[in-house]
């Protein structure tokens, strides 16, 4: 499928998104909401600063890793790549395939691109393996709240995060060992490709050497960057919290709880629609409603947290200069570059 009808399909699955959306609104009631976003007012700061100490806490967890490269970069300059970064995952159909070349790209000034490509593979996978274990308390509180639950429900979701533990614990494992040399050899065992350049081999083992080094040489910075990373999504758990609050004096802890361990599921299974539009907003609502909550709340919830993704997207392409501005909607080219 050629790049042009992979986007194609996704503005088709967007355009899709936002008449669910629609319908969804109208249901409630477009004034409901409306009141409940305008009870936020100037508390929306407040939540813009819930986000901004995880993009701290993220930050401090990526800086674990190079700061054992040397004294190369700024905890400032790294928060502004950090921010980019995830401004063009949310803008570019690739997601996290355009953002993380994109910080790979911006960190070259100050490493070698074997070094920060380490750096975003390290700070990824600490990522996926903190975004797993939410999911996972989720599902645990879940499960002792909840003394009936549908059989698909009950079965199925365990099933498929644990599956999800297993992958992320086998990446963890292998990156300790040499995970792209692993790749390499699995390529030629399914004779995906027999043979590879000298260069492509070299360029994998000195990645494969600067991750292991930090596994090894590294034990605190690993914890250190761990620990960020759940207390960041930890966090996620408390903007979702005080909006609810805000709202309705009705929501738990425990609803914020459920919808934070929802949204990476719903983001992985809709990933062909664009940010989930229409498709979070609604999941939000049935769970709320599931919960006996009102889903005016659900839609709310989800419009500040779209608006907050708002503020950070247009500050990230600011810190970009206009050259490297140009690179967001071109994340083929970048991938290459890198």
């Amino acid at each position: 499928m050629t790049h042009k009808m992979t986007k194609s399909f996704r503005y088709v699955f967007l355009a899709i998104g936002a008449v669910l959306l629609a319908i969804l609104i109208r249901k409630i009631g477009i004034s409901t909401i409306l009141t409940n976003v305008g009870e936020l007012g100037w508390l929306f700061i407040p939540i813009l600063c819930i986000s901004a100490i995880w993009y701290a806490l993220y930050t401090t967890a990526w800086m674990q890793f190079l700061h054992r490269l040397g004294d190369g970069i700024g905890f400032w300059e790294l928060f502004k790549i950090k921010i980019t970064g995830e401004a063009v995952n949310t803008l570019t159909p690739a997601n996290f395939i355009g953002g993380d070349p994109m910080r790979i790209y911006l960190l070259k000034k100050n490493f070698s691109m074997a070094e920060g490509a380490a750096s975003v593979v390290v700070d990824r996978t600490l990522q996926t393996a903190a975004t797993i274990f939410v999911i996972m308390l989720g599902i645990i509180v879940g499960f002792v709240t909840f003394e009936a639950l549908p059989s698909n429900i009950k079965f199925g979701v365990p099933i498929v995060v644990t599956i999800s533990a297993i992958f992320i614990t086998f990446i963890l494992i292998h990156q300790r060992r040499g995970f792209f040399s692993l790749i390499l050899n699995i390529c030629k065992r399914l004779k995906i490709k027999r043979e590879f350049s000298e260069r492509t081999v070299s360029r994998f083992m000195e990645l494969d050497s600067h991750i292991v080094d930090f596994y090894e040489a590294n034990h605190r910075g690993f914890l250190i960057a761990l620990a960020c990373h759940i207390t960041g999504r930890l966090l996620g758990i408390i903007e979702i919290y005080a909006i609810g609050r805000i709202v309705s004096d009705d929501f738990t802890l425990f609803a914020a709880l459920m919808l934070s361990a929802l949204a990476p599921m719903i983001n992985v299974v809709f990933a062909f629609v664009p940010g989930a539009f229409g498709v979070m907003e609604g999941a939000y609502s049935g769970a709320l409603y599931f919960l006996h909550l009102d889903p005016a709340i659900g839609i709310t919830i989800q419009i500040a947290k779209r608006l907050r993704a708002a503020f950070w997207i247009i500050l990230g392409l600011l810190f970009l200069g206009a050259h490297d501005r140009k690179k967001v909607w071109k994340e083929e080219e970048l991938i290459e570059e890198v």
